[in-house]
């Protein structure tokens, strides 16, 4: 019955809000949050089905924030797709669960949110 959570953690609000616009669209849930140090304290009382986190962002980035989520137990098994318009994936931890470069293709953002976690209302809901 309830939807399922994305989590979107990125220091542009315009690019905030047209993550969650797409993916209210398709049914999803969003949370938002403009950087990882909001995200941790997000992730201490929610539990979002994804993450999707930028790399490049002021204080702690993308990459710090990802290990310092990866450091608590509870949070290891939550995916996480880190975006960039400028890092290279090759250059990124390889246990993360996607890359999307920036700016993205929504119908590939879509696509790759349903792969993760499937469909928002995909618990036997018609």
């Amino acid at each position: 019955m309830s939807s399922k959570t994305v989590l979107v953690v990125d220091d542009e609000p315009v690019l905030r809000t047209i993550v969650r616009e797409i993916l209210h669209e398709e049914g999803y849930a969003v949370i938002e949050a403009a950087d990882g140090r909001v995200m941790l304290e997000i992730m201490a009382r929610a539990r979002p089905d994804l993450v999707l986190m930028d790399i490049m962002m002021p204080g702690s980035d993308g990459r710090e924030a990802y290990r310092q989520l990866r450091s608590h137990p509870e949070h290891r098994d939550v995916p996480v797709v880190m975006m960039s318009a400028g890092v290279r994936p090759i250059r990124l931890d390889p246990s993360i669960a996607g890359f999307m470069a920036k700016p993205f293709d929504v119908s590939q953002l879509v696509e790759l949110v349903a792969r993760l976690i499937g469909h928002p209302h995909a618990n036997g809901c018609a």
